[in-house]
């Protein structure tokens, strides 16, 4: 528990400046009574420091039952019932939890849509799910708002300079890439000396071995009279090379992507959402 509060308390003392002195509206909605008072007190400070620095909402639901519904679809017809999000496109997150069926979602609206790809949302349930099995609720949440903190920075930089800035999921891309092309040039020359050695072999079909090794020797003999090198002249040719002046990264990696795309869906009331997840 100490170790808990001193790695928040030392989160919290480098967002403080920048987030304003007030009391948060609900946005830990605890039906399946999974936290603590402490915790849920701790937990709308992440929700102030979302507002303050990202402009974005943040919620956390937790029930036993979603009345039917998708874990999603529940969590985006909550979101709206509820009126979160900031700004004109309601802008924010929202993690649905339901114990029933033992799945989470992670649900954004508005920016945090092009924020929180498919490809973030992913990165984000992996570092979480493990808590969640093993019933840690409090480091689960905590460690999905850290990541939304983390990814909501790195968007801004990438936002600065979209040219130059290489994103997770850029590099992952450009490796994806290195390796299916390393694979197509592996079977290509596989297939080429599968070829060779089948021509190889279907024009010895026909020839037959001699047991006499004379049938081997050219009648009368070889002789080899002259014996010389000439040497007759060189000729060397340069051409200059331009230099490419819009290359930036040695590495052969270009930026220009943040993280693909977000899948999206639409909520009870028409709004736009996106986001994933899956069981625990």
């Amino acid at each position: 528990m100490k170790k808990r509060l001193l790695m928040f308390l030392m989160v919290f003392c480098m967002i403080l400046p920048a987030v304003p002195v007030f009391a948060a509206e609900q946005r830990v909605f605890d039906y399946a009574e999974l936290l603590s008072e402490e915790d849920e007190r701790e937990m709308h400070l992440w929700v102030e420091d979302m507002q303050a620095n990202w402009g974005m909402d943040l919620a956390f639901l937790t029930t036993n039952d979603t009345e039917g519904k998708s874990v999603q679809q529940y969590g985006a017809d909550f979101y709206e019932e509820q009126n979160l999000g900031l700004g004109e496109n309601y802008d924010g997150v929202i993690f649905v939890l339901d114990m029933g069926s033992r799945e989470g979602q992670i649900i954004t609206c508005g920016k945090a849509i092009d924020i929180y790809t498919d490809y973030y949302i992913d990165q984000m349930w992996d570092n979480m799910v493990g808590f969640l099995s093993d019933g840690d609720y409090y480091n689960a949440f905590f460690t999905l708002y850290m990541d939304l903190h983390s990814y909501a920075f790195e968007y801004e930089k990438y936002q600065a300079d979209p040219d130059s800035y290489i994103s997770d999921y850029s590099a992952e891309q450009k490796k994806k890439s290195i390796i299916m092309l390393l694979g197509v040039a592996a079977v290509f020359s596989l297939a080429m000396a599968a070829f060779a050695v089948n021509s190889m072999k279907k024009s010895c079909r026909n020839v037959k071995p001699f047991t006499d090794g004379r049938a081997y020797l050219k009648e009368n003999g070889f002789y080899l009279t002259v014996n010389r090198d000439s040497f007759a002249s060189t000729h060397t040719a340069m051409m200059p090379i331009p230099r490419d002046d819009d290359h930036h990264h040695g590495g052969g990696i270009s930026g220009g992507s943040w993280g693909g795309g977000s899948s999206t869906f639409s909520g009870g009331g028409g709004r736009s959402f996106g986001g994933g997840g899956g069981k625990f």
